[in-house]
């Protein structure tokens, strides 16, 4: 245990110490983090309101069927959201009770003519002229939310396998592997050391990711079961990587053609007919992604995540098998 432990430690410094490897461990909370400023939702695209908190219940609840209402205690506070970056309108009453409206002046349509008509209905005037349907559609959350923090999440997984592979490059360079087969630590030791840091981090990081993008009405415990699942497949990846790269520019042109397999199985998922997707079945990644898919749009079941897990670990299994012999003469 003790050298597991230790080769994890050396494996962690190492890429704290190589620049390419540091960006892998942050490129995805960097991406994470600059995507939860673009990405849309369903409550910004919606009709948003900022009324004075002191205004009589009636008028609020007329409101909330149109929009998000937003409650604050002074005109200053009204005026502050008004000019914040989204669209929304004020509302405010004078002195004699009457509503008034409070706009920047770069809202949309909708925001400028809506509260004039829910104000003119709170008076008793009715606006022929004017007519709007409210419905809901019952999206939470963007399709372009969904797939992609789906798409973040599985980068991550594949940067950590990639990790564990430009680790062992680097062991072969220095001809570590040669020194560590005349010690006591075995195979085994080596494999589940090199494949800690693969495992460790895409779990951190999926969860802060999800934290960044502020999608915490997940099942957690499905995420957890894909993303472990998951880096069995990029550890796999990764040694097949490492035993195969003799130096980390063969490493890059390796790792690209990884990427190029992933982004293969994510646009697939998203492009083809759900009935012509069966030749992508072959692919984990294909797998991973419509898991995270479908566990952040909410409407991922037990059933298909257990479906999707054996995809996994099947595909993976094939491959591994397919590669042992490979991975074992490079070790040696």
């Amino acid at each position: 245990m003790n050298r597991i432990i230790s080769i994890f430690r050396r494996d962690f410094k190492s890429s704290v110490r190589e620049y390419i490897l540091l960006y892998m461990m942050i490129g995805p909370l960097l991406l994470a983090l600059g995507f939860s400023m673009i990405i849309p939702n369903t409550e910004s695209a919606s009709l948003q309101f900022a009324l004075e908190a002191s205004l009589d219940q009636s008028i609020v609840d007329e409101f909330n069927k149109y929009g998000s209402v937003f409650l604050f205690e002074s005109k200053e506070e009204i005026i502050n959201r008004v000019n914040g970056m989204d669209d929304i309108a004020g509302v405010m009453s004078e002195k004699e009770g009457s509503l008034f409206i409070i706009l920047e002046g770069n809202e949309t349509h909708d925001t400028k003519v809506v509260p004039q008509k829910i104000i003119r209905e709170i008076n008793g005037v009715n606006d022929a002229s004017i007519s709007y349907k409210i419905r809901d559609i019952g999206v939470k959350r963007s399709p372009i939310s969904i797939i992609g923090s789906a798409a973040l999440m599985i980068t991550a997984i594949i940067l950590g396998g990639i990790i564990i592979g430009f680790n062992i490059i680097e062991e072969k360079e220095s001809k570590t592997i040669q020194a560590l087969n005349v010690t006591m630590m075995n195979k085994m030791e080596f494999i589940i050391g090199k494949s800690l840091l693969g495992f460790v981090l895409p779990v951190a990081q999926v969860y802060i990711i999800l934290w960044l993008l502020k999608i915490d009405d997940v099942n957690k415990l499905m995420i957890l079961v894909i993303v472990l699942s998951g880096t069995l497949t990029a550890s796999v990846l990764g040694f097949l990587i490492g035993v195969i790269s003799d130096n980390q520019i063969a490493g890059v042109m390796n790792m690209k053609m990884i990427y190029l397999a992933t982004a293969a199985s994510i646009v697939g998922a998203m492009v083809i007919p759900e009935s012509s997707q069966f030749f992508l079945y072959i692919l984990p990644t294909y797998w991973i992604f419509v898991g995270f898919r479908d566990i952040v749009s909410n409407t991922a079941t037990w059933h298909q995540i257990i479906i999707n897990l054996s995809w996994i670990l099947g595909m993976t299994f094939i491959l591994f098998m397919l590669i042992k012999k490979r991975i074992i003469r490079g070790l040696t």
